[in-house]
């Protein structure tokens, strides 16, 4: 949930089958259970869906995420573990919300959308998410025209193209 939503940490250890309208797609977080203290609406992705619509529901809890068949409140060693058998180093649960703002922004979704769904309040906080790479900078769209540059030596560069001499200086 972490790396395809950008949820933080305790909205998913913490969450429960009354947040999760898997009919409609969100998964609906009370001001109280946000860090910023503001309610929002988390779109459901695909792979997610799948993996909640496979759980067990109607158990002695309404928690979503169980271990061994009982709510918990931490996995860092866990998410420790998981990472030293993966060979990835260097890495913090946090870092799954990093990645999945980053994709979110590089898939062109609207910055005002991802930060609606991440409960930023601030485009300034979102920015510290946000790395752009070389990659992405030598793809940028540039406005304005998009016809060639002119040759060197033509008024327009049309001169050239349609067999126009151009004067030349005389010394």
């Amino acid at each position: 949930m972490a790396y395809y939503m950008a949820m933080r940490y305790s909205e998913i250890i913490f969450l429960t089958w009354p947040e999760v309208d898997i009919k409609k797609g969100f998964i609906r977080l009370s001001a109280e259970r946000t860090k910023t203290d503001i309610k929002k609406d988390v779109p459901i992705h695909p792979v997610v869906k799948d993996i909640l619509e496979k759980l067990p529901r109607g158990l002695h809890t309404d928690r979503v995420f169980l271990k061994d068949g009982e709510p918990f409140n931490e996995m860092r060693h866990s998410f420790k573990t998981a990472c030293e058998k993966a060979g990835i180093r260097d890495f913090c649960f946090h870092d799954l919300r990093h990645v999945a703002l980053n994709n979110l922004r590089e898939e062109g979704n609207d910055y005002f959308k991802i930060m609606a769904l991440s409960g930023h309040k601030t485009m300034s906080c979102f920015r510290r998410y946000n790395m752009v790479t070389e990659e992405e900078l030598s793809q940028i769209k540039w406005p304005g025209r998009t016809e060639k540059v002119p040759h060197v030596g033509t008024k327009t560069g049309t001169e050239k193209e349609k067999g126009v001499a151009t004067k030349a200086a005389t010394p």
